[in-house]
């Protein structure tokens, strides 16, 4: 599930006292880019397969969990666990609950096609892409401060713990606050007009 070279790479890297080397094998400009490219792409790949009835974006968040929980998995095997979590969830906190929630978006647009309701199915799926395009567009900039963590700050393994888990805490926090609380708020001060 994690292919031959990474597990090589890993494991002399291990053998290296560094485990987490991965993450200094690029300049700090070159893998923010190619990171924050590359999870914006999956991230609207999950999305797009939602109009495929949901079908393609259940799959691709599957294979994604799968990959995570051997990556995951990897490290705690080899007595590595928690330091893993505090190394590699700096970046993954935002990452990761990103691409759960463009999967919600996917599954937004394949439940409105599934299930129009009293619309036709035309109109629900438009009301459907509407929400998730919005949802996806709200994960942009989330993506890219993800990118940024992994580009400049994950590869320094070394930080005070202190650091790492106050980062993980804020993250964790924004994340909360970013897809449930502030949604909340917005929706219950839009209650009123929308009753007149």
């Amino acid at each position: 599930m994690l292919g031959d070279a990474y597990v090589e790479m890993t494991e002399t890297n291990i053998s290296k006292g560094d485990p987490f080397g991965v993450y200094k094998g690029q300049s700090e400009w070159s893998m923010f880019l190619t990171i924050a490219y590359n999870n914006i792409r999956v991230a609207f790949t999950i999305f797009v397969l939602g109009f495929f009835l949901s079908i393609g974006t259940v799959w691709l968040l599957f294979i994604n969990g799968v990959m995570l929980g051997a990556f995951q998995y990897y490290f705690f095997s080899k007595g590595l666990g928690w330091e893993s979590v505090l190394v590699i969830w700096i970046h993954g906190t935002l990452e990761i609950l990103s691409i759960m929630v463009s999967g919600g978006a996917g599954l937004i647009i394949g439940n409105s096609i599934l299930f129009p309701g009293t619309h036709t199915r035309k109109d629900s799926m438009k009301k459907g892409a509407r929400a998730g395009v919005k949802l996806m567009i709200g994960l942009v900039p989330v993506f890219l401060v993800a990118a940024f963590l992994e580009g400049f700050i994950t590869r320094h393994t070394e930080m005070p713990l202190w650091l790492s888990i106050s980062i993980l805490g804020l993250s964790l926090w924004f994340m909360v606050w970013y897809i449930i609380l502030y949604p909340i708020k917005v929706h219950n001060r839009q209650k009123p007009f929308q009753s007149k």
